[in-house]
């Protein structure tokens, strides 16, 4: 039989009293006090006594291993005696399961009275604060990233729900990768994201990867790239996988996939590409979704534009998150305010810094006109002619009919863009019909015709290239007039208008300011005439450039070269896709205006987004040289006349919101299709269309606000948790220190990093900090990524010192479970943790909340105004005693507050777990 630890509560199994055991003796024997008075502690057989704990003792257990950790406080449930030993049922503070465990390995919570009580108060509560804040938000994890308000809030919003499916429709560049990793990491540490499946579009796998690694330090392994699997049992050995969507819906087939393991979270990015045609078969992208929803609990979508103008596909895809509300859904236009349930949304005009000033300084546009020369009409009158003959012959139906009309399809995109580029493809066409060219590219047409040719080009930056086809004439005498064509387009390009005014207009002054200009095109042909003219132009300028066909390595180097000492950075569409490039540029310049509208928002958000230090200035060159550039300066006119309309009416009226709605009318806009299908290149019928398209996007654009009138966004104003944040650990850090007994030997970086000299017992505690005994820690997170000359452990969660801080001042030993102060109001402040649970009884949730009430009142009220600055300063004032001893009435409405905040918070999936008084003050 083990004998009770000290501090363990007895019982006398003669007397019937309860004593606490005071000290162990060497053989059957342990010393008990009785009552109050230290003289009547006496020795008794460890046989005449038992379990003295009653229902709402608060207790500790005492390991017997050396290497285990203590369970921590919890709260005595009950007793039961098993195979006749004494159990006990005991609640535990730290994670809300309930614990079986001897009682003899238990003591109970002393209840100090120590002088310096109110600064042990208040030392209690910020550690407190600080833990639930962590687990809350993921906030204080360690990352190379600066958590924003709109994301900590974000993720709180989604952590303290009662469910973990949304769709997350933030606005392109506010860091929705960021989110993901503070959400996945706050689930990490309550154990709820140890299997994790990221489903991304191809393009972007090589970017969720490095980013989850360099920036949370998780290494995710891709399928298709580092592993493949054989069977449904091979899945156990990898939990953190990033797959392509298109490669998890061609491998659907496959039974081990859609069946394997449960993962704990899947995230679908770019989500609204889900789509469900109505009376159609479901598409593979829809159904790898609905396969996947199976295996998990927590389903995550990503999307910046999440109503693509079709209603129903919209519904579908809130269906796929939330099933159990599908009916609620078929109402959703009639109830918009079920999509708050759903959808989680911020805005950029919206988003700030933790101080609260906002965080994007607007984007200007500017309209750069180019007159069309003589030589430029009489070349675009020419290649009209010639697609009209190949669309002729594209007529003929088939393989080679399809092919045809997407080669001329091609040519009217090349010559939208720069004269160069079509000037190459028509060069390369003439080759193979001359035969000066054998070699083909047949095959790679064959696959995108296979995907679908209008919808993968948009991606596609060598067209030239792959319109390149082995193939006899189109029709009769069309070498004759590709060599008129190549004639013409050498006196173009002599005087090519749009160059010359895009040097004059928009490189001479930005070279000249000394700043850093983005230049963007949609093909490689196009590129290549910029950057020789560009050298030509300006010799010594350094240029970079990006394309599709480079790798990410070299991609790197080139953004590297572009933030130290390339003035110029010439990017591709399918070159710059996930690339950030605005630490060192605020000027961009469309050099073409793609087929697909939404490009332009997208080449914008390279540079319109977060940390980006000045305004955003776009200039757009616009021509009228061919019939579809004609289209496109027409479109954009509309679409930013339309959007200027809706803004002078919106009730959100804001700076900058003008262009906010014109990018959301342009994401919507499908005028590739609209070209593409008028082969007759009629002029009035594509006006036509495209007025049609423009108001079918401005309704879908209004069915959006409505439908998204309901859903909550961050707002700065009203927002506590950006609270939270350097100036508290500081404070914390600064304040528990000495009762660690280490020294502050110097503040470094304005204060920022602290030089600290541990006790000699500690050294070699901590394995961050080595056998050293002088080391530097920082408060904030840029400190210590910026300060190269002396190790400096950052203060976060992943700090073993600072998680050890943090216990020590929430363990009992410490004390400060009841103070006295001074604060703006007299009354009681009561400080507790609420915990929720599911239907299983596994805890979820918690949540810390500080309880007052004033003097003389019987209402108590949570989360006063008062609370944070309270715990930012030291407290000097002589100890309350035991709270216990206060007045019944204060602390049952202190408790009753609590429990009412438990109760409201809670739902169908959401049960009340637990509520535990942590401390309590006097405030005078």
């Amino acid at each position: 039989m083990s004998l009770p630890v000290e501090g363990c509560l007895v019982k006398h199994v003669l007397s019937g009293d309860v004593g606490l055991v005071v000290e162990q003796g060497t053989e059957d024997q342990v010393k008990v006090q009785w009552t109050d008075d230290a003289a009547t502690a006496e020795w008794c057989p460890a046989q005449n006594l038992v379990n003295g704990f009653t229902p709402g003792d608060v207790v500790q257990d005492i390991p017997w291993s050396n290497v285990a950790r203590s369970l921590g406080a919890g709260t005595v449930l009950g007793t039961r005696e098993m195979a006749g030993r004494e159990m006990v049922s005991v609640q535990l503070h730290n994670t809300g399961e309930s614990r079986q465990l001897p009682y003899e390995r238990l003591r109970l919570v002393p209840r100090a009275h120590m002088d310096d009580a109110s600064e042990r108060f208040r030392l209690k509560a910020l550690a407190h604060a600080l833990d639930s804040w962590h687990r809350s938000t993921g906030a204080l994890d360690r990352f190379d990233v600066d958590p924003l308000p709109h994301q900590i809030d974000l993720v709180h919003r989604i952590l303290t729900s009662d469910q973990r499916n949304w769709l997350i429709a933030d606005d392109v560049g506010l860091g929705k990768t960021i989110e993901v990793g503070l959400l996945l990491a706050a689930l990490k540490r309550r154990r709820q994201a140890q299997r994790v499946l990221i489903v991304c579009p191809a393009g972007i796998v090589r970017q969720w990867k490095d980013e989850m690694q360099y920036k949370f330090n998780e290494n995710y392994q891709t399928y298709g790239l580092n592993f493949t699997v054989d069977s449904n049992a091979d899945w156990g050995n990898y939990n953190r996988v990033i797959v392509s969507i298109d490669r998890a819906k061609s491998e659907l087939h496959k039974h081990w996939f859609r069946n394997s393991r449960q993962w704990d979270v899947i995230i679908f990015d770019e989500a609204h590409h889900l789509s469900k045609i109505p009376n159609q078969a479901t598409t593979q992208r829809y159904g790898l979704a609905q396969q996947l929803r199976r295996l998990t609990d927590s389903f995550i979508f990503l999307t910046g534009t999440p109503h693509q103008g079709d209603s129903v596909q919209f519904i579908n895809l809130l269906r796929l998150l939330r099933p159990d509300l599908s009916h609620r859904l078929s109402n959703v236009f009639t109830d918009p305010s079920i999509v708050a349930d759903i959808v989680m949304r911020n805005r950029k005009s919206n988003a700030t810094d933790a101080s609260g000033d906002f965080l994007f300084r607007g984007q200007t546009t500017h309209r750069v006109e180019v007159q069309t020369s003589e030589a430029s009409k009489a070349f675009d009158e020419q290649l009209q002619q010639y697609l009209r003959e190949g669309y002729a012959a594209s007529q003929e139906g088939g393989s080679q009919g399809r092919a045809i009309g997407f080669v001329m399809t091609t040519y009217r995109k090349l010559a939208s863009s720069s004269i160069t580029a079509i000037e190459g493809a028509l060069r390369r066409r003439k080759d193979r019909l001359t035969g000066s060219i054998h070699e083909g590219s047949s095959e790679r047409l064959a696959s995108l015709e296979a995907d679908g040719l209008y919808d993968l080009t948009d991606n596609v930056d060598d067209l030239d290239e792959v319109a390149d086809l082995e193939m006899k004439p189109f029709f009769e005498n069309e070498l004759d007039w590709i060599e008129r064509l190549l004639t013409m387009a050498s006196v173009v390009k002599k005087s090519d208008n749009k160059m010359a005014r895009f040097l004059s207009e928009v490189v001479e002054p930005v070279l000249s300011s000394g700043q850093k200009l983005l230049i963007f095109t949609e093909y490689r042909g196009t590129e290549e005439y910029l950057d020789q003219t560009l050298h030509e132009q300006f010799p010594g300028v350094r240029i970079s450039r990006i394309n599709g066909s480079m790798s990410l390595d070299s991609k790197k180097a080139s953004i590297d070269a572009f933030n130290t000492t390339a003035q110029i950075m010439i990017s591709t569409e399918a070159g710059g896709e996930g690339i950030n490039l605005h630490e060192e540029c605020h000027i961009m310049v469309n050099y073409d205006l793609p087929w697909n509208p939404g490009r332009l928002v997208q080449r914008a958000g390279r540079l319109y987004r977060y940390g980006q230090k000045h305004r955003v200035v776009v200039f757009n060159l616009v021509t009228t040289d061919s019939f579809d550039n004609q289209i496109l300066s027409m479109m954009l006119d509309r679409v930013y006349s339309i959007a200027r309309g809706m803004a002078s009416v919106s009730k959100d009226y804001h700076e900058g919101i003008d262009l906010e709605i014109a990018g959301e009318i342009m994401e919507r806009l499908d005028i590739a299709a609209v070209l593409a299908e008028n082969n007759t290149m009629d002029m009035q019928h594509s006006v036509d269309e495209i007025e049609r398209a423009l108001e079918r996007a401005k309704q879908a654009q209004q069915l959006q606000d409505n439908l998204f009138s309901r859903v909550e966004g961050y707002d700065y104003r009203t927002t506590v948790f950006s609270h939270f944040g350097t100036s508290d650990v500081a404070a914390f850090i600064e304040g528990i220190l000495p009762f660690r007994g280490i020294e502050v030997r110097n503040r470094l970086y304005e204060g920022n990093v602290l030089e600290l000299r541990l006790p000699e017992e500690m050294r070699g505690s901590y394995a961050e900090f080595g056998h050293h005994t002088v080391i530097r820690v920082a408060i904030d997170r840029r400190a210590s990524s910026a300060r190269s000359d002396a190790p400096t452990v950052p203060m976060d969660f992943a700090s073993e010192f600072f998680a050890d801080l943090i216990d020590f001042a929430k363990s009992p030993d410490f004390g400060g479970q009841f103070g006295c102060l001074n604060g703006p109001e007299p009354g009681s402040l009561g400080l507790y943790r609420l915990r929720w649970q599911d239907d299983q009884g596994i805890p979820r949730e918690e949540s810390f909340l500080p309880v007052f009430l004033p003097e003389g009142s019987d209402v108590a009220t949570s989360n006063p105004d008062f609370f944070h600055d309270l715990l930012l300063s030291p407290l000097a004032l002589r100890a309350l005693g035991d709270f216990r001893a206060a007045p019944t009435q204060v602390r049952r409405v202190l408790d009753s507050c609590a429990e009412e905040e438990l109760a409201a918070r809670c739902t169908d999936r959401r049960h009340p777990n637990d509520f535990i008084a942590l401390a309590a003050a006097k405030i005078l």
